[in-house]
């Protein structure tokens, strides 16, 4: 009885061992690749040099190229552009992405973390919510 419980304990280790690494509790942080607009909220100025910022255009200004977005996942979920807590402003050379559009900007950050400078958009897909 007594090597029957050391066997079901041994197996029940084993299993959430790999049940762990699987699911990605092992794996290191990635550094590159696209990031949200979520996890550059708390500090952007912790960013320096080229990244890729995946979010959605909330707001274009009248300015060529310049235009603000949010999360992704916050407006599938809320369905609209104006209830973010955070809009990053861009600059870009390029033509201006329309409202909704979710796009990847590749660029850096100036002016101390304030604006995001594009020298890359893509336009990924147009999102639909609520008929905007």
């Amino acid at each position: 009885m007594k090597r029957f419980v050391v066997a079901l304990v041994a197996i029940i280790i084993a299993g959430i061992t790999f049940a762990g690494i699987s699911s990605g509790m092992g794996k290191k942080v990635q550094t590159k690749g696209v990031l949200s607009v979520g996890e550059i909220e708390a500090d952007p100025q912790a960013y320096s040099g080229t990244i890729t910022i995946n979010g959605v255009v909330a707001r274009t200004s009248k300015n060529p190229g310049v235009f603000g977005i949010i999360d992704t996942s916050e407006a599938k979920l809320c369905k609209i552009l104006t209830c973010a807590t955070f809009y990053l402003p861009v600059k870009s050379a390029g033509a201006t992405p329309k409202e909704g559009d979710e796009v990847n900007v590749t660029g850096s950050f100036g002016d101390k973390g304030r604006v995001f400078n594009a020298t890359k958009v893509d336009v990924l897909r147009h999102l639909d919510l609520g008929g905007r």
